[in-house]
């Protein structure tokens, strides 16, 4: 038998230490059904691991990138909680409206939890042709967590035909449903998705294990057709940064750009993407 010495066992404990909560958790599965997009609904399917006793959920109320408790909690419809094929009766916070308590029966080891997210009550998301999917609209999570601590294994069904962007890795795609790699809830937060039927991407950059592109989409397929110097533009900005900061923070970082004359205006920093809306 071989035997390891002081320093290798040291040397294992601290990579275990050090690897994310979210890789050595159960994950939560989410799956958005995005069919209905069109219509401006979205119907979301979860799994999520849990103990018996006293559980609550919660929907994300403070946004990265809107500085507020802005999640709208609004546009949430139709939440059913089951387990076991039975339903699991849950009751509202009456203070935190975000949250929903509920008691996990013995021998329950996963809920299953769907909704409809309705993405026209606030801001417009979707057109006849477009969707823009910012992934805290359709998901909970367990309460009292942290959200790098929560593991994440996201996939869609796109309209028939749609194409899309998105920082996310490790995209599997079978006809119009995607899988990702799991990711931790933050992560996924930091990820928005754009997809369309008029779709372009534009690569920027492809060098030395980086990637950097443009995702196009379009309620009207001439608005794909940008120019050349534009997209120099693009691509001299890439330069730029690298000089600016000496050092590039992402691996494969997409410009997400949609184009639309009934989505608001919007621009949004993220992680490893950027959202831009604008006029078609």
């Amino acid at each position: 038998m071989r035997t390891l010495s002081i320093a290798t066992l040291v040397a294992a404990a601290y990579i275990a230490a050090a690897m994310p909560v979210a890789a050595a958790n159960p994950p939560m599965t989410l799956f958005v059904d995005a069919r209905d997009a069109t219509h401006n609904i979205l119907h979301v399917k979860m799994e999520i691991p849990v103990r018996a006793g006293p559980f609550t959920l919660v929907y994300p109320e403070w946004i990265p990138g809107e500085h507020g408790p802005t999640g709208p909690i609004n546009s949430v419809a139709v939440l059913r909680v089951r387990a076991n094929g039975a339903p699991i009766q849950w009751q509202r916070d009456l203070v935190d409206l975000y949250a929903f308590h509920m008691d996990v029966p013995q021998g329950v080891s996963t809920l299953e939890v769907t909704f409809d997210q309705l993405i026209a009550s606030q801001d417009p998301m979707a057109t006849p042709n477009l969707m823009i999917l910012n992934w805290n609209r359709v998901l909970l999570y367990p309460g009292g967590t942290h959200s790098d601590d929560v593991g994440v294994e996201p996939s869609i069904e796109l309209p028939a035909g749609w194409q899309f962007g998105t920082a996310l890795e490790g995209a599997q795609r079978s006809g119009d449903t995607v899988a990702f790699d799991r990711v931790s809830l933050t992560t996924l937060v930091d990820s928005p998705l754009d997809a369309g039927r008029y779709f372009r991407r534009v690569m920027l950059l492809e060098s030395g294990g980086f990637s950097n592109e443009l995702d196009i989409v379009a309620d009207q397929p001439r608005d794909l057709d940008i120019s050349p110097e534009l997209i120099q533009d693009y691509k001299n900005l890439i330069g730029e940064t690298d000089a600016l900061y000496g050092a590039r923070h992402w691996t494969h970082y997409h410009f997400l750009l949609s184009l639309s004359d009934a989505i608001p205006f919007q621009g949004i920093e993220h992680h490893q993407s950027s959202i831009g809306r604008l006029p078609h």
